[in-house]
């Protein structure tokens, strides 16, 4: 399996994890929501932080040379937003605060990196990431 392919796949087992999370949050059920976080933690941290490492070292780093990094900086950026989102989620989860507002943010945020990854930023690199 190709790297592209290997990671629009990772992209998807995430968002299975999000769901309920989202859902958590959205009714306010602070007990659902940290045992949803307790659950997706490795998938949210050691996980997410190996899959966004790979993306930027395989992925950005091709596109970047070949067409620019204005294509990517939003790309980073948005990395640098969701470890921050999600280090607060786990910080506050420590002190025993239901993070409901930050783990929405969190849940959006990747929706819609993922969705620009996978439908553009990722057909594009194609030729340039095998």
């Amino acid at each position: 399996m190709d790297v592209l392919t290997r990671l629009s796949h990772e992209h998807d087992d995430l968002r299975v994890l999000l769901a309920p999370i989202k859902a958590a949050a959205e009714a306010r059920d602070a007990p659902a929501l940290a045992a949803c976080l307790g659950a997706a933690r490795a998938a949210l941290t050691d996980d997410l932080d190996s899959h966004i490492a790979t993306e930027e070292a395989k992925v950005f780093s091709a596109i970047a040379g070949t067409l620019g990094d204005g294509l990517v900086a939003t790309f980073y950026d948005e990395h640098a937003e969701i470890r921050a989102i999600r280090d607060e989620i786990y910080t506050r989860l420590a002190r025993d605060e239901a993070p409901f507002e930050p783990s929405l943010r969190l849940c959006e945020l990747i929706q819609e990196h993922q969705e620009r990854e996978d439908l553009m930023l990722f057909p594009s690199a194609r030729e340039m990431v095998e």
